[in-house]
């Protein structure tokens, strides 16, 4: 199989519903296949019990003003958890000021942060209206699945 024909194929399976193909001709074989991409999981909430343990939290995104610290003591505090494995980022892109900073308020769905995981930019949105009461972690700190990255409360 000559070159042109093999880009030819390449091109005809990349833009075809197909997960595998393999062609035989003049006693050389071919064979595509596609590695079936997982849809990301939603960011997960979990709401915070009083009587929980206190939670330890880092230090606030540099730059941020400061916001009151969550403890056992704060009721209504929920938290928004990374949805994956990957690196944290505050801000669309460097230098840019940050998605969101505590005392912010944001809408459902508006972007609170990127996770980058292998190369692809995840936006993490908020699931309901809510203020932004502390940023749990720092731009470009890797994150863990589940991992917790800001401290909110429900808006009014």
């Amino acid at each position: 199989m000559d070159l042109d024909k093999l880009r030819e194929l390449i091109a005809i399976f990349q833009s075809s519903d197909l997960a595998e193909i393999e062609v035989e001709e003049e006693g050389r074989r071919v064979r595509l296949s596609k590695v079936a991409a997982q849809p990301a999981p939603p960011p997960q909430i979990i709401h915070v019990p009083q009587a929980a343990a206190p939670i330890a939290i880092p230090a606030p995104v540099a730059g941020a003003p400061a916001a009151e610290a969550v403890t056992d003591h704060d009721d209504g505090l929920v938290i928004i958890e990374s949805p994956m494995v990957g690196v944290f980022y505050a801000s669309p892109t460097p230098g840019d000021p940050p998605f969101v900073k505590p005392g912010d308020t944001v809408e459902e769905n508006q972007t609170v942060c990127i996770v980058e995981a292998m190369k692809l930019m995840n936006e993490v949105g908020a699931k309901f209206r809510c203020t932004i009461v502390n940023v749990l972690v720092e731009n470009g700190e890797p994150v863990e699945y589940n991992q917790p990255l800001f401290a909110v409360r429900a808006a009014e």
